[in-house]
């Protein structure tokens, strides 16, 4: 099928309107216009015209109706093996489908025939090879976004190269081995998941099989309770018996009586015992006690002596402490004296030194009020004359402009004049006496013509008057004299002038005034440059400070600085002095205050001692008393001693005789406790016993068993097809992708050429589920399409769709090219390169390539068709 010509009314922008493209080549054909034309919209009504059905209310065909609403017309000129037909379809509106034969006219099919007879000439269900190879505007890969779009092109793919490669159809690559695979996959998909996982029947079964290995677990968990319940019943029985035994009773109680008595005798036993012990203890203590109270009189006896030679000491450092801190007193007091008259020395000689200074400040003063005075009345003179000068500025209405309207004035009306004078008849006068002649009044000067008026009278002193009447010509300039006169003694007057020469007096006198304003202004720059104010307060503030001054002779401030500088040098001095006398003063104080405290201590001490000692008169007796106590505590120790190891000779074991008594008590007591536990352990056997023999438990047990052993029969049966149908899809796969090579062979041989236009060696691989590039091999470098650029993607798509339309092209199915708005990523190499791959491909095959780049496309070449827009 070939396009001849498209025709569009009402369609979207084309309202009202019929826009039609005539003359489509049968190579290539370029529609170049610009943004907003119309071409996506010629674009889109080609795809409804063929792809949907005319009855259709789709998102794609509402898209077509115009704002204004209306019925949508689309239209084809074609061309096929039988002839050249128009294709027609009325969409949203009167709907219908025409199929018309332009030979003669006639209307071949209408509606519903009429959508047959374009599925048969697109191919197979209707999509054929039109949607592989019509490119919309904005698609830059080789697939549309749409799942159901993607999956149908998969298939017109598919059918194809199963079609072209018809040597390899049996079982390697073609329909038959994609039949074949997809009821392998479906009835995988039956039972397993597409990651390989378990579903549906084998995931109910291997489901059925855990529930049954978890109940059966359960019941026979529960057998194995019962089994353990009766085996320690039996064991439960056997301990009472035991346990019930008279002679081992009997042998108990026998064994707690011997060991209470032995724990009697052994408590006996060691109350002696402790009684002995506590005398021992007694007799160790008084004798500690002797000996520690004679040693004790002994260290004092010798601690007196020291006390006595320390606090004979310590009142000698005490006497030569104080003889030192009355030294430095003294020292102190001298020191005080002598800083305290050069601090007087050094007030004093500042007192001077500021005085002798404000003298000079105020004197300075003095000065400066007698010079601001000046100052301020010279400032106030020159704000007098500014003001003034302003006055006579502001007053005076003789300003530059008015006096160059003026000048203007004067001059035009000297031009008028003369104008005047030379189209009228004139008087002039030379007076030869005292007698003058007026002129309608006026007196006529002499030596100056003037015109005369068209009727004018003379008064002649002594002789009459004259009446001369004069030509009428030179009216309209006598009137634009008069006029030029008003004109002039109005701007004279403005200012209060009556001649030119007054006036120029009066803006000379103007201009005077403002150069008198401005000296003024810049004297008082000069004089008062923050203000008159400012110059009077600081002369109120040096008044004040002048009052100050007198006539006395002035001190030389040099001599006073100098004696300042001594007296600063004498009283630092004195205050170094000062403060090591202080220093040693305290230091002194210090001293002597550790000297009488350490006569009071050893005071102390000295009086502790001779308390410890006691009299002098009754040490010796005290000692000698002392010593005898010693004695008499040792003999008395060694003899507690003695008793205690006798009543150790024969003693016996308390804890041992204790521990016996406890563990006959602890034999009887533990015995009586484990029968009433297993009393207790009896009855709760024989009531789960019973509980588990009245459920049926290993009748269940025997029915779960056989429940899971055919579970997992049918588990194994259905992983053992999963397993087969895998291993069987794995083969077919494999044995495909072996054969791809030749499976994807023809699209290669076409493909390969226009490849190498735009990268020269390079090859693609397909991937065989979409039959699509998926990648590109260059400088032998392999890249996935996704990681090249939108550039390279996009003419890698234009390229594939071009080898798909020559496959389709020598199957006999020839389809048009259509491409909205292409090549729009790529670069100005690329484009060309691009262009050159059209070129070649549109030798035998129609191509239309609709663009905005109008610049870029005009190398393309190729025919340019006609395109109009009328009313419909």
């Amino acid at each position: 099928m070939k396009l001849l010509a498209l025709h569009l009314t009402n369609v979207r922008k084309f309202t009202g309107k019929r826009a039609s493209i005539t003359g489509i080549g049968d190579g290539l054909t370029v529609v170049s216009e610009a943004n907003e034309f119309g071409k996506s919209t010629f674009f889109d009504a080609i795809h409804a015209l063929f792809f949907e059905k005319y009855s259709a209310t789709a998102k794609t065909v509402k898209s077509l109706q115009p704002y204004a609403g209306g019925a949508v017309e689309v239209a084809a000129e074609v061309e096929t093996d039988q002839g050249v037909f128009r294709v027609e379809k009325r969409f949203l509106s009167r709907k219908g489908a025409k199929i018309i034969r332009q030979s003669d006219a006639a209307i071949v099919a209408q509606d519903d025939e009429a959508e047959r007879w374009i599925k048969e000439v697109l191919g197979q269900d209707g999509t054929g090879p039109a949607g592989l190879l019509w490119v919309r505007q904005g698609l830059v890969g080789l697939e549309p976004d749409a799942a159901a779009e993607k999956a149908l092109l998969i298939d017109t793919r598919r059918d194809l190269l199963s079609s072209v490669a018809g040597e390899i159809d049996a079982m390697t690559g073609g329909r038959r081995m994609d039949r074949v695979m997809r009821r392998v996959a479906q009835d995988l998909s039956e039972i397993t998941t597409a990651t390989g996982k378990k579903s549906g029947a084998w995931k109910t079964a291997a489901e059925d099989v855990a529930q049954l290995e978890q109940d059966l677990a359960l019941v026979t968990e529960q057998v194995r309770d019962l089994d353990a319940a009766l085996t320690a019943r039996k064991q439960a029985e056997s301990t009472l018996t035991r346990l019930d035994d008279p002679v081992a009773k009997a042998r108990r109680e026998a064994a707690r009586k011997q060991a209470q008595d032995a724990m009697d005798a052994a408590t006996a036993q060691s109350q002696k015992m402790a009684t002995a012990r506590g005398a021992q203890d007694l007799a160790a203590l008084h004798a500690k006690n002797a000996t520690r109270e004679l040693s004790g009189f002994l260290t004092a006896v010798d601690s007196l002596t020291a006390a006595e030679a320390e606090a004979e000491a310590a009142k000698q450092a005490a006497r030569d402490a104080d003889a030192i801190v009355a030294r430095r007193r003294a020292d102190h007091d001298t020191a005080q004296s002598a800083q305290d008259a050069s601090a007087l020395a050094v007030a004093t000689t500042r007192k001077q030194l500021e005085a002798a200074r404000q003298q000079i400040d105020a004197r300075k003063a003095k000065g400066d009020a007698a010079r601001l005075t000046d100052l301020i009345a010279k400032a106030t003179a020159a704000m007098a004359g500014r003001d003034a000068a302003r006055a006579r500025v502001t007053a005076s209405k003789a300003t530059s402009a008015w006096l160059a309207d003026v000048d203007k004035a004067g001059a035009a009306l000297q031009t008028l004049e003369a104008t005047v004078q030379a189209q009228s008849t004139t008087l002039s006068m030379a007076y030869t006496g005292a007698v003058q002649l007026r002129l309608n009044g006026a007196a006529v000067p002499a030596d100056h013509p003037i015109a005369l008026d068209a009727l004018s009278e003379i008064d002649i002193p002594g002789v009459g008057r004259m009446t001369l009447r004069a030509p009428s010509s030179g009216r309209a300039a006598k009137h634009q004299l008069a006029t030029a006169q008003s004109r002039l003694i109005e701007l004279l007057a403005l200012a209060g002038a009556e001649t030119l020469d007054q006036a120029r007096q009066l803006a000379s006198a103007r201009q005077d005034a403002a150069r008198t304003a401005s000296g003024a202004d810049d004297m008082l720059d000069l004089l008062a440059p923050d203000g008159i104010d400012a110059l009077r307060q600081a002369l109120a503030e040096a008044a004040l400070a002048a009052k100050l001054a007198d006539d006395a002779p002035l001190p030389a401030l040099a001599d006073l600085d100098s004696a300042l500088s001594e007296a600063l040098a004498t009283d630092t001095n004195a205050q170094q002095a000062h403060s090591r006398a202080a220093k040693a003063h305290a230091a002194a104080r210090d001293v002597s205050i550790r000297s009488h405290a350490a006569v009071a201590a050893a005071d102390k001490a000295l009086n502790a001692a001779r308390g410890a000692v006691g009299a002098e008169d009754n040490r010796e007796a005290r000692r000698t008393a002392l010593l005898l106590a010693v004695a008499q505590t040792d003999t008395a120790l060694s003899a507690a001693k003695e008793a205690v190891a006798e009543l150790a000779t024969d003693a016996r074991d308390l804890a041992t005789a204790e521990a016996e008594l406890t563990r006959a008590t602890d034999a009887i007591d533990s015995t009586a406790a484990l029968r009433a536990k297993t009393d207790r352990t009896l009855a709760e056997l024989s009531s789960k016993i019973e509980e588990r023999a009245g459920n049926g438990i290993e009748e269940r047990c025997s029915e779960l068993e056989g429940k899971l052993l055919s579970a997992q029969a049918t588990e194994l049966g259905l992983a053992r097809r999963a397993a087969a149908l895998t291993c069987l899809r794995d083969a077919l796969s494999a044995q495909r992708n072996a054969a791809r090579d030749t499976y994807f062979g023809p699209v290669q041989a076409e493909l390969t050429p226009l490849l190498s236009i735009l990268h020269r060696n390079a090859t693609l691989s397909f991937d065989s589920k979409t039959l699509l590039p998926s990648g590109l091999t260059r400088d032998l470098d392999d890249e996935t399409l996704d990681n090249l650029s939108g550039g390279t993607r996009e003419q890698i798509a234009i390229l594939t769709r071009l080898a798909f339309a020559r496959l389709f092209a020598k199957q006999g199915r020839r389809m048009p090219i259509v491409l909205d708005d292409a090549l729009v990523y790529s670069d100005d190499d690329r484009i060309i390169k691009m262009f050159t791959a059209l070129t070649r491909v549109a030798q035998d095959q129609q191509i239309l390539v609709f663009s905005c780049r109008q610049l870029a496309f005009q190398d393309l070449g190729g025919a340019r068709p006609m395109v109009t827009v009328s009313d419909a």
